[in-house]
């Protein structure tokens, strides 16, 4: 058994080693594919460093603001409430 697959691992090997027309192929292709690799990584990245100030700007918008000062929220608080930024009437404002 073990003598079989010597003969077989020795066909394979020395068949693998002589055509050259397909390795030759075979390697263009991996060149290829190496290329449209490292195109498509540089779109993606290109396209995720465009879209990155965009989407942070979003989370820096004003919703509302109070004497000149930016504030993500405003809530109805009583005149007891705790109020944990700026307190205009009934209304406090925070981030």
């Amino acid at each position: 058994m073990w003598y079989v697959l010597n003969v077989y691992t020795v066909a394979a090997s020395s068949t693998a080693g002589s055509d050259p027309g397909s390795a030759r192929r075979l390697g263009q292709a991996s060149i290829g594919l190496s290329i449209a690799g490292v195109v498509i990584i540089v779109i993606i990245v290109t396209i995720v460093v465009i879209s990155v100030p965009y989407s942070s700007s979003s989370f820096s918008s004003c919703s509302y603001t109070y004497l000149g000062t930016c504030y993500r929220y405003k809530k109805y608080v009583d005149t007891f409430d705790y109020c944990s930024g700026e307190r205009s009437g009934n209304y406090c404002y925070y981030d």
